[in-house]
């Protein structure tokens, strides 16, 4: 081997050594750095959050218990700013315009639609009684919900004019016994653009299902969870119309990691298990500036590659996520939620 060729084997090998090392250190001190996340408490110490929208610097907040919390990030200002008793629990609030849009999970489904000039209204249908909404999802103007299966069909409702009015989907879809929605944090459906719904279910038997023409037609694949009551996908997020990620596991055994994570590079065609596992079950997915995070009752783990590997990121319970331009926001327990940085994906 001539001097040359040798003195260009050991720089590359050096310069790849060099940025492994960068890297792996860069994640440490990302996780080191975040272990001080400031803590802000903005209702009592009974309720917790799984529904979040970040506006800007306006953050709201839907509860355990119903209501919905306004807290402005930049002063920390926090207001009290809907909870009536018929809405027990709000799994989701999603924006159209300058309107909100907050998830009712009961045994009936409700939406409450409020604009930012402090007005709002109730909506429920006749279709809705007896649905119990796991999830809803907005892009632009078009809206998606799915709910628990009635008279053995999956309730899946749309809506093309920002919430105010919603129809059937015309697809329907039978609903295997012993399977339904997980309503962890409204985060098992998404819109992937004008035309594609996409929904997971769990239980005896777990599916992602996906529809190109908005609910007329469906097709379902089946995922690799263990049938069991508690287990199966609770959250789901694509980055793009190819690139997905599905996570849960089993409620009752938080611990377990294995087949509780899932990634696509195909739309949902096909799913493959990931190799570094996220750390057990977990709740909700959310993508920002390319990593994706995952959150549970154990803690948050993040990937930069897809959800290909996982790597372990802070400890405690963690309900539900969304972020701002440099910050991660997940809810906790007892009325609060943590702001953690952002991670920079390594090169």
């Amino acid at each position: 081997m001539n001097a040359l060729i040798r003195n260009l084997i050991v720089s590359s090998f050096c310069l790849f050594i060099g940025v492994y090392a960068s890297g792996q250190y860069s994640t440490k001190k990302y996780i080191k750095r975040n272990r001080k996340a400031q803590t802000i408490t903005y209702g009592d110490s009974t309720i917790y959050a799984r529904g979040l929208y970040n506006d800007s610097t306006r953050l709201f907040i839907g509860n355990s218990d119903g209501s919905m919390y306004y807290l402005n990030l930049k002063t920390n200002q926090q207001l009290l700013i809907f909870k009536m008793p018929h809405f027990t629990e709000m799994r989701d609030i999603e924006k159209y315009g300058e309107k909100l849009i907050g998830m009712h999970s009961g045994d009936d489904g409700k939406l409450v639609i409020m604009s930012l000039d402090g007005t709002m209204h109730i909506l429920y249908l006749p279709e809705w009684k007896g649905v119990f909404f796991d999830g809803m999802d907005f892009l632009g103007k078009r809206g998606f919900i799915m709910g628990d299966p009635v008279d053995g069909k999956f309730s899946l409702f749309h809506t093309n004019d920002g919430g105010e009015s919603w129809d059937r989907c015309p697809g329907e879809i039978n609903a295997q016994e012993g399977e339904a929605g997980f309503a962890a944090s409204g985060t098992n459906v998404q819109i992937l653009n004008d035309s594609t719904y996409v929904f997971v279910s769990g239980g005896e038997i777990s599916r992602f299902f996906k529809s190109t023409d908005n609910g007329t037609t469906w097709t379902s694949s089946v995922l690799p969870y263990y049938p069991g009551e508690s287990t199966g996908p609770y959250t789901m997020c694509f980055s793009t119309d190819s690139i997905g990620v599905i996570a849960g596991g089993d409620y009752q055994d938080p611990g377990l990691s294995m087949n509780s994570c899932f990634y696509t590079t195909d739309g949902g065609d096909s799913w493959m298990n990931s190799m570094n596992l996220v750390r057990g079950y977990r709740s909700c997915v959310y993508h920002t500036n390319g990593v994706f995070y995952a959150c549970g009752r154990n803690g948050i783990d993040f990937s930069t590659n897809g959800g290909k590997d996982w790597t372990p990121f802070a400890d405690g319970a963690y309900f539900s996520m969304t972020s701002t331009d440099s910050q991660l926001i997940a809810t906790t327990k007892h009325g609060s939620i943590r702001l953690f940085d952002l991670i920079e994906p390594e090169e």
